[in-house]
């Protein structure tokens, strides 16, 4: 987990998790855990598209609203460097497990903080009165 659920986490069908490709959603939210999806092996057929069909699945099995897709990965695959097969890499993809603020919270504008009191302007020196 990155931070504390805003709300009690419950397991939801996988299709009302909601993903987002493009930018975090709309409205506000907290990343509440860090997601990875990754090939078995380097032999692997998995694409993008399974890679989100597990996310979104895991996500919803932990309760989270969205899920944000973040980078793909691309790791050198142990079993496959022990067959002497240096090329072959596990591909995956990041997310961002998010759960949306109850509106009472989201509406709550955060605390203000002073601004800092403004700099001493440095003193002239006192013109001299000798003749």
């Amino acid at each position: 987990m990155i931070n504390p659920a805003p709300h009690a986490m419950q397991s939801r069908p996988p299709y009302t998790v909601e993903m987002f490709s493009s930018g975090p959603p709309q409205r506000p939210y907290i990343d509440v855990a860090y997601l990875e999806a990754e090939q078995d092996s380097a032999y692997s057929f998995d694409g993008t598209s399974d890679f989100i069909a597990q996310l979104r699945e895991r996500a919803a099995r932990m309760g989270c609203d969205g899920v944000v897709l973040g980078g793909v990965t691309n790791a050198p695959d142990a079993v496959a460097s022990v067959t002497a097969d240096v090329n072959a890499s596990r591909k995956g993809l990041t997310a961002t497990c998010v759960m949306y603020l109850p509106e009472a919270v989201a509406a709550t504008p955060p605390p203000a903080v002073a601004p800092p009191p403004p700099a001493a302007a440095p003193s002239a020196p006192e013109p001299s009165s000798a003749p």
